[in-house]
């Protein structure tokens, strides 16, 4: 997780009334914090920059929008520097983003349906209030106790034909622009495309197009047929005309859209709104009671903090006939913000306590079918790996750097690698001579009047910079990383095992086996990966 720098510090008060505590998010429109107002009434402050022309006229589209599903707009206020901020309901819960990428391969029918449903009469309260959302994406779709919520409201406008200018073109997220955005049209039918990718991705788990620049996803929005194949047949023409290229042949409304999907479900129009939860894992709920929603998870969702919930208030919520079949992985949904300080020392100790065991498991088959191997260098490769293993654990630990800067990690990595050194050299037998006894001409002296002879320096800088060299060069970062893709990979093995044996030519092969540092590094990224806290990866996507 990428460490973020905020304007302001825990208990500022730049604007009059509220005192920050926390910054939760940044966006290119602006900063996110968690504020509590004089009278004790926990809201969320978005500074606005960047361009807060467009962001003040989207706020001011939505500010008077009253519902009981809409995540309140309080006021819009400026301070004494002449910043602007919106004062807005502190909202919680997990993103749709993260819900999708913990299921990769789509959620379950019953959720998607539900979910959509209620996502659908949101943008439909929306485009009934004469505004377009123009970003609507799995990032800004939260679910709150069962309910779906929209928000992220600062590029929304009010409905309109074509028109010219920077803000009118290419605003929104590429994997989820209408093609006709590039003519500057900003009418419901935009708001309909995203709808029919945001649907597409949660049944399939992936998005209809994928590229390696936004130009190229947007090419293929403007040019490409969707691949419809990973869908059920009975889905395809549904969401076929939900992504035409022309909007005049995409549905007319989201009503319409809405009614087609229950149909594709093989529900009815009055499907239900509200979504049952079932109780959090070990509680057991008596025969035939309806399940109860969980406590409210860490605030994640307030990274795109002005959030909206529009579902009509007039059609009343049904309960459902009989229980829906939920997937148990899927609630509750877990956290994925910041660790507090104990939570990482408490993942730090634990972590630190299995390093052991299971570096002297990866070294014990070596003792076992190469006997003729000394134990004391099993010994050296054990401790020299726990180390190396503690090393890396502690400094990912440390705050996070920008991922196209990775020179600070690397150069603390190589000072990590220094000392692996030094302490190779010294458990090798090697050990600075205490007195004068036998000096020659050619010894190195040191500053404290100890004496190095040549042979005993070359051995002490070939451990320096062999462990100093394939230290650096290891993205130990990533082998640490709670949001790592999965808890131990096999290329981060391979690519300790690669540096260690391009530079085994530093290697002091005469004072010891050249197979002890390639098993080190190898041995220590496996108990790195393995004893490190891994809760998944989150998907995080920028706004524009």
């Amino acid at each position: 997780m990428v460490s973020l720098k905020f304007t302001y510090r825990s208990g500022q008060r730049p604007l009059d009334g509220f005192t920050l505590k926390r910054g939760v998010g940044q966006g290119a429109f602006g900063e996110v914090y968690f504020a509590i107002s004089d009278g004790g009434k926990e809201v969320a402050l978005k500074l606005l920059r960047g361009h807060t022309d467009a962001e003040l006229r989207g706020v001011s589209h939505c500010l008077n929008l009253k519902h009981p599903h809409l995540v309140h707009l309080y006021d819009l206020r400026t301070d004494t520097r002449g910043d602007h901020w919106v004062v807005m309901e502190y909202v919680v819960g997990e993103s749709l983003a993260s819900v999708i990428n913990k299921h990769p391969h789509g959620l379950p029918t019953e959720v998607v349906r539900e979910w959509f449903a209620a996502l659908a009469r949101g943008v439909a309260y929306l485009h009934t209030q004469g505004v377009v959302h123009r970003d609507l994406k799995p990032a800004n779709i939260f679910i709150e106790h069962g309910q779906i919520k929209i928000g992220d409201y600062g590029l929304s406008r009010r409905i309109s034909g074509s028109e010219g200018g920077d803000l009118s073109r290419g605003v929104g997220t590429p994997y989820y622009m209408a093609p006709e955005i590039k003519n500057g049209n900003y009418t419901a039918s935009i708001d309909i495309y995203a709808c029919g990718v945001i649907l597409f991705e949660m049944i399939t788990g992936r998005r209809p197009f994928e590229g390696e620049t936004p130009m190229e996803v947007l090419m293929k929005h403007f040019l490409d047929t969707p691949d419809l194949t990973p869908l059920p047949p009975a889905y395809r023409s549904v969401l076929a005309r939900a992504l035409e290229k022309d909007p005049a042949k995409r549905f007319a409304t989201m009503s319409e859209f809405a009614k087609a999907v229950e149909e594709m479900f093989g529900g009815c129009r009055d499907a239900v709104m509200a979504l049952p939860v079932p109780p959090p894992a070990g509680v057991r709920q008596p025969p035939g009671s309806r399940p109860q929603p969980p406590p409210a998870v860490v605030a994640t969702a307030v990274v795109n903090a002005n959030d909206v919930t529009v579902i009509p208030a007039a059609r009343p919520v049904r309960p459902v006939s009989r229980p829906i079949d939920y997937l148990p992985t899927l609630y509750p949904l877990p956290s994925s913000g910041p660790q507090t300080a104990r939570e990482r020392l408490t993942d730090l100790a634990a972590g630190f306590a299995l390093v052991p065991i299971i570096t002297a498991a990866c070294t014990a088959p070596w003792a076992v079918f190469q006997s003729q191997v000394p134990w004391t260098l099993l010994g050296r490769v054990f401790l020299l790996s726990t180390v190396l293993a503690w090393a890396v654990m502690l400094i990912g630990r440390l705050p996070k750097r920008s991922e196209s800067n990775p020179w600070g990690r690397r150069a603390i990595q190589l000072g990590v690698g220094l000392a692996l050194g030094v302490l190779a050299f010294w458990l090798d037998g090697w050990a600075l001579p205490s007195n004068h006894t036998n000096a020659r001409s050619q010894d190195l002296v040191l500053i404290t009047n100890h004496r190095l002879t040549p042979e005993t320096f070359s051995i002490a800088v070939r451990y320096l910079f062999y462990f100093g060299l394939t230290v650096a060069l290891c993205r130990w970062w990533k082998m640490t990383d709670r949001r790592r893709k999965e808890r131990v990979r096999f290329f981060p093995l391979l690519a300790a095992g690669f540096w260690g044996v391009v530079f085994l030519f530093l290697w002091p092969s005469e004072s010891a086996p050249m197979l002890l540092g390639v098993s080190v590094l190898v041995i220590a990224s496996v108990a790195a990966q393995a004893a490190s806290p891994w809760a998944g990866p989150v998907v995080v996507r920028s706004r524009g």
